[in-house]
């Protein structure tokens, strides 16, 4: 009996030191996905890095019960289909408890109700309030186009001294479409006239009738919303249609891509752009994050890689408030609950109202010899 009572302990021993060892080494799957293709990619890849990073820092870290962060990626091309395709693969062959992506607003407007129906955690990049108001399950990091564009207004009057400005956005886009309305509410309440409100879509790469109209116009200032090399290039044909060299250009965060620098060159110089980031934020967290972003990489984090850092940061958060045995319920849970979280965006914290949109301010910067720099 006294054998049996010792082998007994000994197995309850075993599995005890077994299933603490399971929980250690447990594996949190964990679907990532951006437009790694196509029109958005000046965005997409280094948001996926920046997602990368997050996740890798908090395995190396350490999460709670010892888990680790398995990561699964995807590349949405900046599509809805796909990114609709990529969410079921993610949950019904990956079996992972979140997804982090996709890039913009349309993509995320089209597959949140996906995560929704199949009770699994989203947490995108896109500035649409109508993200969260999917349902329970989907989230957003970026701002919404009121809370980004009064930014951009507010220099644009202020410190600009534009009375009159044109608007040309890519029409294919809703978070475009909504943060051209922003502006233009913010600017005709602050006695601003829109000389012309152009549309496009992102597919087109001959502007050189609407380049004609807006260069031949009398404005101080051109807004241009659009994916980075695009509106590099229409600024490049207005610019050779013969625009008065004082009107300015700006524009939202998309600008705050080394890809509109590089496809712009000196055609882009002096363009203002309201930033969710500031690459020369003087913060720890900051500096920390250029140096391993640089390090990981071997390039300069823009806006957009910060963008996909700071989801990730958000998102790990979230899942060690979940605890050492999280589930999709209990990380969609802790992700409600989050608020003032530290970030390397605009203030430094990232903060949610009641209907789960995001703030955490904005930041004006200026392309001066090929490179962003802060406008105090």
């Amino acid at each position: 009996m006294k054998l049996l009572r010792r082998q007994a302990i000994a197995s309850a021993a075993l599995i005890a030191v077994c299933g603490f060892a399971m929980a250690q080494n447990r594996e949190i799957p964990v679907g990532v996905f951006n437009a790694m293709t196509g029109n958005y990619a000046f965005g997409g890849v280094p948001i996926q890095n920046g997602m990368k990073l997050a996740l890798e820092e908090a395995n190396a870290a350490g999460l709670p019960g010892g888990a680790k962060f398995k990561i699964f990626e995807g590349d949405t091309a900046g599509e809805k289909g796909q990114t609709i395709s990529l969410i079921n693969q993610f949950v019904k062959r990956d079996n992972v408890m979140l997804i982090l992506g996709p890039t913009i607003s349309g993509s995320a407007l089209a597959g949140a109700p996906v995560a929704n129906d199949l009770k699994v955690p989203i947490l995108a990049i896109g500035s649409s309030p109508g993200i969260p108001a999917t349902g329970p399950w989907a989230f957003k990091i970026q701002a919404t186009p009121v809370d980004i564009m009064d930014f951009l207004g507010k220099l644009s009057v202020e410190k600009l001294g534009i009375k009159r400005v044109i608007t040309a956005i890519d029409q294919s886009n809703d978070g475009y479409v909504g943060q051209k309305d922003a502006l233009v509410n913010y600017l005709k309440g602050a006695g601003v006239t829109i000389v012309a409100d152009e549309k496009f879509v992102a597919s087109e790469n001959n502007f050189l009738a609407l380049a004609t109209k807006i260069a031949t116009a009398q404005t101080d200032a051109v807004f241009i919303a659009a994916p980075a090399e695009v509106a590099a290039n229409l600024i490049i044909q207005i610019r050779q249609a013969g625009i008065d060299p004082k009107v300015k250009f700006i524009g939202p965060s998309t600008f705050g891509s080394l890809g509109f620098i590089k496809a712009g060159g000196k055609a882009v110089e002096g363009t203002y752009i309201v930033s969710d980031y500031s690459p020369n934020a003087k913060s720890s967290q900051n500096v920390a994050f250029i140096s391993a972003y640089k390090a990981r990489y071997k390039a300069t984090p823009d806006n957009w890689a910060a963008m996909g850092y700071a989801l990730g940061t958000v998102a790990v958060q979230a899942v060690r408030n979940a605890g050492p045995n999280p589930d999709r319920t209990k990380i969609r849970d802790a992700m409600a609950k989050l608020n003032k979280v530290p970030t390397v965006l605009g203030n430094g914290t990232w903060s949610v109202d009641d209907k789960r949109n995001p703030s955490y301010g904005g930041v004006l910067l200026q392309v001066k010899n090929g490179n962003f720099v802060t406008v105090e």
